[in-house]
């Protein structure tokens, strides 16, 4: 098959539960495309509609993440109103049902991301990067407005002064500096990002897949909504965690620990 007929979408579900998707044009750094998007859309529709996964991690083909949107090929498709912004509206209602997603989700950054990409990566709830990665938002020496919320990302994020900086500047961002930022959550040796972010994922929700999905949607509550609407969920979903079989197991094996640890200091 030639990289032509690939798809440009890869959808793995791993044994673990961890389903590992892949932009796959690693011709052409992994620009988004039309195609792209569909194949991405279809991806979610699986997610969306089965029993939730222990976790999603998103990287890009041939150890580089995204080079951000195909600008080979133009953006619009149809005779609508926005017909230029197209792809662009694609891709906003992609990153959308990202975020939404009831299962935790990591980006796993090798080599770069850029324009809309960093977009994609900011839309996960963890971003775990290489050591020598690299992220950029250079819309305007595209003659572009920042696109895929990444303003919106950035200035809740590091506040209005820092986010104007990065995007009036356009400039590139070092791993170090974004980390300081707090716009990662972990660096790992380059090569070595998607093996360790599929690693955490395998890790999570040990104790009770239930919670990890109604703690994905606090998290969600957390960015959108205020403090006491999301206490309200709190109560709900504790006493939801409380009724099941796995707060008492969990209660009993912390116990057997304790008294396990406590025969060994007698001894």
């Amino acid at each position: 098959m030639s990289e032509a007929q690939a798809p440009e979408i890869l959808c793995e579900k791993r044994e673990d539960g961890v389903v590992l998707l892949t932009l796959n044009r690693p011709h052409a750094r992994n620009t988004v495309s039309f195609a792209m998007w569909e194949q991405f859309s279809a991806a979610l529709d699986g997610l969306e509609n089965d029993t939730p996964a222990r976790a999603l991690v998103l990287c890009g083909a041939g150890d580089y993440f995204s080079s951000g949107g195909d600008v080979k090929n133009g953006p619009a498709r149809g005779d609508g109103a926005i017909r230029l912004a197209a792809r662009l509206e694609m891709g906003q209602r992609i990153i959308n049902r990202l975020r939404a997603l009831p299962i935790p989700t990591i980006a796993a950054v090798e080599g770069g991301a850029y324009g809309i990409a960093w977009s994609i990566a900011m839309g996960c709830d963890m971003l775990f990067a290489a050591d020598n990665a690299k992220f950029g938002a250079p819309f305007l020496d595209y003659g572009l407005v920042p696109d895929g919320g990444a303003a919106w990302f950035l200035t809740q994020r590091l506040g209005r002064a820092r986010a104007a900086e990065i995007m009036f500047s356009g400039r590139t961002l070092a791993v170090e500096e974004a980390f300081d930022l707090g716009l990662i959550s972990r660096v790992l040796p380059a090569g070595e990002v998607v093996s360790g972010a599929l690693e955490f994922g395998a890790a999570i929700g040990a104790g009770n897949p239930h919670a990890v999905e109604l703690t994905k949607r606090l998290l969600h509550m957390g960015e959108t909504g205020d403090l006491a609407a999301t206490q309200a969920l709190e109560l709900i979903y504790c006493h939801t965690c409380q009724a099941g079989e796995e707060v008492p197991r969990a209660r009993e094996a912390f116990k057997a620990r304790a008294a396990a640890r406590n025969v060994q200091k007698e001894a």
